[in-house]
Parts: C-alpha cells; structure tokens; sequence
C-alpha cells in the first residue's frame, strides 16, 4: 500500500499527541504509532493500527519489546485514508475486536468523524461538536477529553 497523505498523518500526529497528553509514561500504560500486534497465531497475523494505546498492566513485565507486540492493544485506532476500500477497513476493525481489543476508533476525515467500536456489537458515531472522553478510549482514569472540532480543524 502507499504511504498515507499528509492530512492522515497529522489526525495521526494529534491523536497521538492527544492519548499521551492523558496517559503518563508508565503509569498508564503507553501510546505507539504504527507498532505490529501480532493478533493470531498460526497462521500468524500481524496488524499494525495508525495510533494505538496500551493499558500498563497489558504491557509485558520486561517492558514493550522490540519487535512486535503479543496480542492486542487495549485501543486501537485506524486512520481511513482516501484509497482505503470499506471492506477492508472492516475486515481490520473485525480482525481487532477478534483478537480481544476492548476499544476500536475507526477515524474517517472525509466525513469529520470517529466511529467507537466495542466487542459486544456497540458502536457510535461522532462528530462535529462531540467530544470523545475517558469512557471511549477505555482510560481506567477521568479527564480525557479530545474536542472533534479540534481534531479535524
């Protein structure tokens, strides 16, 4: 696939810049810009989100490694960029919730919006004014707060 654009990479920038400003090195757990999950084994399936966040008590007790992850993340967060084709956005949103990813933000600039999915079926679509929180990025702890209007200005 080719590189993302330009405005794919800063929703990508703030998203990450957003995730860390809320969760504290360590204390949290850690935000990771394109790192490999390996998701399934054998066959072994490797997928790597735009942005995505590891809880601390997911994070192995030698620390993150340098390669790929074991499992999931606790949120992972895809970009749709202008060639993404819808069924393969959802084929990797399935392939998450799959593999055990409590929260997957499926982020869509053509339209502004950012759709939170859950494992049990839940999704919401949000946009324009809203504002999405602790709750939809599955954060143990209050105050996070990313204002849409802010994201996609």
């Amino acid at each position: 696939m080719p590189p993302a654009g330009a405005r794919h990479g800063l929703l990508a920038s703030r998203l990450i810049c957003a995730l860390s400003d809320h969760s504290s090195p360590g204390a949290s757990g850690a935000v990771l810009a394109r790192a490999g999950y390996v998701i399934r084994r054998n066959p072994d399936v490797v997928r790597g989100p735009d942005v995505s966040f590891i809880a601390a008590a997911a994070i192995p007790e030698g620390g993150l490694p340098d390669g790929y992850v074991e499992g999931p993340p606790s949120l992972a967060i895809e970009v749709v960029s202008p060639h993404d084709l819808d069924r393969d956005v959802a084929e990797k949103l399935a392939q998450w919730l799959e593999a055990g990813t409590p929260v997957v933000w499926v982020v869509r600039p053509k339209n502004n919006t950012v759709t939170v999915h859950r494992p049990n079926g839940d999704a919401h679509t949000y946009g324009g004014t809203d504002v999405l929180t602790s709750a939809d990025a599955g954060f143990a702890a209050e105050g996070f707060a990313l204002p849409l209007a802010e994201l996609f200005a």
